[in-house]
This record gives structure tokens, sequence and C-alpha cells, in this order.
């Protein structure tokens, strides 16, 4: 009895000791579980987020709370013009018919996959490899870009992924400071078809099913941007889905791409999401800047071509902000609204006429205080005169 006591005692004793030596595990093992854990998310199921519970990501994705998070507003009077912002090339991005490109509805938005001979071979420090492009969009009544200018929210948005050359692949750049650059532009509402984004567009009922997919062949990628790449806003931030990476050098194009009404009905209605309910209104809200500074390769304070200043309440995210009127109508807003330059013109047409009534008005009341002065001064002179010819002849006296 005595020598089992002893046994456990000793068991104890050795159990506490190895309790205290055991190291504990560091910081840098805890963040790289997590980031595994993240990317283990992302690349898994598709059901641990959704857009209608943004508030939440945090709980599950620790960076979505940071404060270097996208998308954001862009306000034109607050962007920095910068001058020595190299212009965009790209390099590969006409791809042959014979390249079989495939197409996913992956749950929450609708993605091409992109060969890695497309690449952005100036505009940054390193050369960044094509990954992958997808859409961001709203409903008929509700605008769906993730960016804003100024509070306008536009019908859709096109992101272009890319990866620094210096990493083999998306999943180990995307955690890196220098890992992605993604160029965004705003998809507007055209007169008529865009024959560029039928090339995307026509294979929708082809991948209408969630994890759905389909190959298409290639095309000119070049043709879904817009034809003016030099006019863009730069500013660093995040992944805008879970895990929300801080690691994105984003391009945001000025001029905007437009398609028909058609087209943009097609890819709000056609894809589903889940319970067969129709995949829309996957955008995040707008985030904080946290003081970043966006900066600009063009001086201009207008916004991009299209949009007008008057605005719509947009309550999609349970907060008011403005867009564009009528943006998601069928009516091209470019022919209903001024551009900027026409805007100007009309201001300083306006002015100058207000300028020339005033001074008519003035010349005219001018010239009618003299004309009266003078009829004033011309009918006392008149009456002097006749007062002056009338000759007084006494009243002849009687009796004299």
């Amino acid at each position: 009895m005595k020598m089992q006591g002893k046994v456990l005692f000793v068991f104890l004793l050795q159990s506490l000791f190895l309790a205290k030596v055991s190291p504990e595990p560091s910081s840098e093992e805890d963040s790289s579980s997590e980031m595994h854990h993240e990317e283990q998310r992302k690349s898994g199921s598709h059901g641990h987020w959704k857009y209608d519970d943004q508030d939440k990501w945090s709980l599950d994705f620790k960076n979505c709370s940071g404060k270097s998070q996208s998308p954001i507003n862009i306000d034109t009077r607050a962007a920095i013009f910068t001058p020595a912002l190299p212009p965009i090339v790209l390099q590969g991005y006409d791809l042959s018919d014979e390249e079989k490109l495939t197409l996913q509805n992956n749950g929450h938005t609708l993605q091409l996959s992109l060969p890695d001979t497309m690449r952005i071979v100036r505009g940054f420090d390193s050369v960044f490899v094509a990954a992958q492009l997808h859409f961001h969009w709203g409903t008929v009544k509700v605008p769906g870009s993730e960016h804003t200018v100024d509070g306008l929210h536009f019908p859709a948005e096109i992101h272009v992924v890319h990866y620094n050359s210096k990493y083999d692949n998306l999943s180990e750049a995307a955690s890196k400071p220098d890992g992605l650059a993604v160029l965004g532009a705003f998809i507007e509402i055209g007169p008529q078809e865009n024959a560029n984004y039928d090339n995307v567009l026509s294979s929708l009922t082809d991948v209408s099913i969630e994890e759905s997919d389909t190959e298409i062949p290639g095309f000119n990628v070049r043709f879904l941007l817009p034809p003016n790449l030099d006019h863009f806003y730069r500013y660093n931030g995040s992944l805008t889905t879970p895990p929300c990476f801080q690691t994105v050098n984003w391009t945001i194009f000025n001029e905007t791409v437009k398609v028909s009404r058609k087209q943009l009905s097609e890819l709000e209605d056609t894809l589903k999401a889940g319970h067969d309910s129709v995949l829309s209104k996957n955008f995040r809200a707008p985030q904080l800047l946290y003081g970043r500074r966006v900066l600009s390769s063009f001086e201009a304070l207008g916004s991009p071509g299209g949009v007008s200043s008057g605005g719509t309440e947009d309550t999609s995210s349970g907060k008011s902000s403005k867009r564009g009127a009528r943006l998601g109508s069928g009516e091209d807003s470019s022919e209903k609204d001024l551009t900027d330059k026409d805007a100007k013109f009309a201001l300083g047409l306006g002015e100058i006429l207000a300028i020339v009534f005033g001074v008519l008005f003035i010349v005219t009341l001018l010239s009618f205080i003299m004309y009266m002065v003078q009829q004033r001064k011309k009918n006392s002179r008149l009456r002097k005169d006749t007062r002056q010819n009338v000759i007084y002849t006494p009243t002849p006296k009687e009796g004299v």
C-alpha cells in the first residue's frame, strides 16, 4: 500500500513538472494557424459567410475588422493628384479562341479563370499575373457596385485579380503585404448590347446552379475594361470577401464600361445561390478609410463618365446613400445627364447670360429715367413759355 502511494506521488510530481516546462504556442504559430484556418474556409464550403450578414464576418475572419478594408467611397475632391503614377500596361490579354477558360458560379459571384500568360507588365513595382475575374451586381432597383464615387453607386462592377509574380500562385500571394493587385471598373447601362461582354454572359444559363461551371473559348479580355486605362484612382485595401486579407493594391478606373439593360438583367436574374435563391446584391458596403490616401492619376474633380449629380436613395444595406439618377434603368445615363465639361459650359453660359441681361436691364432703366427727366424739363419750359406769351389787357375803367 505504501509502495503504491509513493508511485502515485511520483507520478503527480512528474505531471506537474511537465505542465510547467511545456512551452506555450507562440503568437506567430497562432497567426499561422488562423491564416491556415481562414484559407481552409475560403477554399472550402461557401456557406460560412453571406452578404446579408456582413457585420458578423469579423467573428470568423478577424481581418474583416481591420483598418485597411475594401471597398471604399472615393471622394473625388479629396483624391490626391499624383502625376508620378505610371500608366497601366497589360500583356497577353488577347486570348486565342482555342484556349478554354473556366466560367463558374461559386455561390457568391460569377468567376472566370484566367491563364498566367495574362499580366500587368507596367504600373507597379513588380509584374503581376492574372488569376481570375469576377463581378458584383445588384437588382433593377438596387445598384450593385462595391466601390462608390462621391457616394454614388453604379449598377455593377468588374474586378480582375492579379498576384505578384514573385509568388507561385494566388493562394500563396493572397496573405502577403505586396501580394495582390486588382483592376476594377464600373459597369453602366448603355443604349446597345456590348458584344465583348456576350463572350461571358451568353453562357450564364450553363452555370445557373451554385457550384456549377463550364468552359468558354478565349477572347480579348482587355475589352471587358474601359477603353481608357490612363485615368484611375489608386489606394491600398483588402479583399472584399472573407478572409479580407489587407494585401490588395487597388486600381479603380475613372471611365466606365457600358452594357445593355438586357445584359445586366441576365446577370441579375439568371444565377442561383443556396436553396434556389437568386444570386444578387453580392456587394460589400463601403468601409472607412481610417486615414488612408486615395491617389489619382489625373487632375480632375469630376466623377467617372455618366455619373449624375442628382441621385436617389439606396437603402440596400440599411444605410442611406445617393446613386446616379436612374443608373439602373434602360435609358443611357450619358444621354440624360450632362458630363462635367457640359455642366461647366452650361454654368458659364448661364452666368454670362445673367450678366448680359443684368446690364441690359440697368441700361434700359437709366434710359427710361433720363427720358422721364428730359420730358419733365421740356414740360416745365413749355409752361413757362406759355406764361411769357400771354398779353395782359387791363379792364377799362368806366367813366374815365
